[in-house]
């Protein structure tokens, strides 16, 4: 298992379009993904969870990753917030 921080740069933080872009990439992999925010954490690859969090700007969240892809699913992901989900 591996975990990174990450800070939202996005001006809304996870909302809809945001949210449904990290699923979607975090489920091309076979590892197990959790987003953890305030005490609470989701599975990575479903949309609805993540909106719940209540992620917004500035907001850093830490992201879990177990599995045989762990190293890429990780890499991957955090990029994806990082570059502003390539805006």
């Amino acid at each position: 298992m591996i975990s990174n921080q990450v800070t939202m740069i996005d001006k809304i933080g996870f909302h809809a379009r945001t949210a449904a872009m990290f699923a979607k990439q975090a489920a091309n992999f076979s590892s197990a993904i959790k987003i953890e925010f305030n005490n609470k954490s989701v599975n990575g690859k479903s949309m609805l969870a993540i909106m719940t969090l209540g992620v917004k700007f500035n907001d850093t969240i830490e992201i879990k990753i177990d599995g045989e892809d762990e190293e890429v699913a990780m890499k991957s992901l955090s990029e994806l917030i990082q570059t502003n989900f390539n805006n």
